[in-house]
This record gives C-alpha cells, sequence and structure tokens, in this order.
C-alpha cells in the first residue's frame, strides 16, 4: 500500500517506475519496528551497496526500453538516490528525500541533478545535516542541484499519510510536483 501511495505521488505519464528488491528478500524497515535497532537492521541492507542497481538499469534500458532514467527515494532509500546520484551518470536526475550519504568522501560531488528534500521538524534526520550539505555542495559540486527544507514537517511528510500530516497541506503540494519537475528535465 505505502509503495502504491509514493508510486502514485509522484509517477506521471509518460513515464514509468520500478521498485526493485534491493533488500534481497530481506525484511523492509516499517512503522511498526523497533526504532532503537534501527542500526542493527541497517547493518546487511546498506543503502551505499546495493548490488542490483546495473541489472536494473540494463533490464530499463534492454526490455523497457527506458531513455530517461531517474531515481527517488525516501529515508533509507533518499541515501541509496545520493549514492546513485554520485555513481551512476546514467541515472539523468534524482530526488532523494530525508537522508543522504555520510560515509564516503565524494558525498558532495553528484554526477546528475538532484534535489533534496527535508522537513524542518523531522524527529528522526537532524535538519543540520541540510545546511551542511548546501554549503559543501556549493563549494564542490559541479552538477544542478537544490537543498529544500519544508518550513513545519516532519519525517515522511512526502509520501506517508500519518495522522499529523495533512495531504492538502501546502508544503506536500509542493513537494510532490518538486519531484516529479525533477524528472521534466531529463
Amino acid at each position: 500500500m505505502i509503495l502504491q501511495m509514493i508510486y502514485s505521488a509522484i509517477v506521471f505519464a509518460p513515464c514509468s517506475g520500478v521498485c526493485p528488491d534491493v533488500y534481497v528478500g530481506k525484511e523492509p524497515c516499517g512503522p511498526s519496528n523497533d526504532w532503537s535497532k534501527f542500526a542493527e537492521w541497517l547493518e546487511d541492507r546498506k543503502p551505499t551497496e546495493i548490488k542490483e542497481v546495473d541489472v536494473v538499469l540494463r533490464f530499463l534500458k534492454e526490455q523497457c526500453g527506458a531513455k530517461h532514467i531517474g531515481a527517488v527515494g525516501f529515508c533509507w532509500g533518499g541515501v541509496a538516490t545520493h549514492y546513485l546520484a554520485l555513481q551512476y551518470p546514467e541515472i539523468k536526475a534524482g530526488v532523494s528525500v530525508y537522508r543522504i550519504v555520510h560515509e564516503r568522501e565524494d558525498r558532495y560531488e553528484l554526477k546528475v541533478p538532484t534535489l533534496f528534500i527535508f522537513g524542518e521538524k523531522d524527529e528522526v534526520i537532524p535538519l543540520d545535516q541540510a545546511s551542511v550539505l548546501e554549503a559543501k555542495l556549493k563549494e564542490k559540486c559541479t552538477a544542478d542541484y537544490q537543498v529544500k527544507i519544508f518550513p513545519g514537517q516532519t519525517h515522511g511528510f512526502v509520501q506517508c499519510k500519518r495522522e499529523d500530516i495533512n495531504p492538502t497541506e501546502p508544503s506536500i503540494l509542493e513537494a510532490r510536483p518538486d519531484m516529479r519537475n525533477k524528472y521534466t528535465e531529463l
């Protein structure tokens, strides 16, 4: 259900979307998980060690005839998307929502245009990472990028249907088209 919500929020004609199993059959992290064990969960699911990218890219090009490929990811997937924007120039645009790569020296050397989205009141991701990211990108990045911080928003505001998130909230109504618009640049 969550994937269907995300898909419908960001994919539009004439685009298609795929959601590869980057967990390789392992259980994804969800709202019912014990968040105190998140670091343990991450141990064998590192978003910077996705081995299926080449296979997925080849499939999209050869089997689907894709000419323009973009990536979008939320939280764990935000790190994965940031990683893809650093490693795969054949991905023409990226949207990283909430989280970023921290452990790579070249983390500010994007190869593709990338939009980074953060919520000002994100209880999971410290807001200062967005400020540091923007300053370092300005200093080191040659690709087009944008860092957007949405005032008053919490973790999950772009894609989730939570009780504390109003889907008609102006930030949500702005963030979702921002993601789609990144792909019109392809």
